[in-house]
């Protein structure tokens, strides 16, 4: 004789499933969110049963809602969390506060934000692009990729390749008319040599902010590969 007692509980078991499944994937509220130290912006439409990539961004004078205002369509694009920072700026001691900017991402925001731990985009222009460089320099436990818009490798980390990352993925944003042209030229392959993915953008205009269709298309393909690479 058959035993039907289990089919009984089956579709009890698979609404029990689904309604959990429901529960775990709250919404994360959208929005821009400034805290003393930084700016958090989180798109529409995320919720905490997915980890986002996070976009660090730097900007030469800590424009942290200029840099917010930049990234913000990309970030929306792409399911994409931006933090920016509003204390990093050209002429203090970066990398001391870079060590600060790492331990806020870890001990503060990954704790609010369902953010991706293998996919944190360092990014800036100018100075904002030589922070983001550094932040892959001296934290490469935590930054994944950069994207450098007309901004280059600070000379002390050059001297130091045999400590200098290895395996991570970089978009240069470069005018031939910009100033660090040669010198983003010369980064290229330095980061060849150690083996990091690399991609070269460039447009017209000089030292300037990379135009949007080059940082979309820079994100992307950052993007991209370190899903490939996960």
């Amino acid at each position: 004789m058959t035993d039907l007692r289990g089919v009984k509980l089956l579709p009890l078991l698979v609404v029990f499933v689904l309604l959990a499944g429901i529960a775990m994937a709250e919404p994360v509220e959208a929005g821009s969110f400034e805290e003393n130290e930084y700016i958090i912006y989180v798109p529409d439409g995320l919720d905490n049963a997915y980890k986002y990539p996070l976009i660090a961004a730097f900007s030469p004078g800590a424009n942290a809602a200029g840099e917010i205002k930049t990234w913000k369509a990309h970030a929306d694009s792409n399911r994409c969390i931006i933090m920016a920072s509003k204390i990093i700026k050209n002429g203090m001691d970066i990398p001391l506060y870079l060590k600060r900017f790492r331990k806020l991402i870890w001990e503060k925001v990954a704790e609010q934000y369902p953010i991706n731990p293998a996919s944190v985009i360092a990014v800036g222009t100018s100075g904002g692009g030589m922070a983001s460089h550094l932040f892959s320099f001296f934290h490469p436990d935590t930054v994944a990729a950069v994207i450098s818009s007309v901004g280059y490798i600070h000379e002390n980390s050059l001297k130091q390749k045999d400590v200098y990352p290895h395996n991570k993925v970089c978009a240069f944003l470069t005018s031939p008319t910009d100033f660090n042209y040669k010198l983003m030229q010369e980064d290229k392959k330095f980061l060849t040599n150690l083996d990091w993915q690399l991609k070269w953008y460039e447009f017209e205009g000089g030292h300037r902010t990379a135009p949007a269709e080059i940082r979309e298309e820079a994100l992307i393909w950052v993007l991209d590969t370190l899903a490939g690479a996960n």
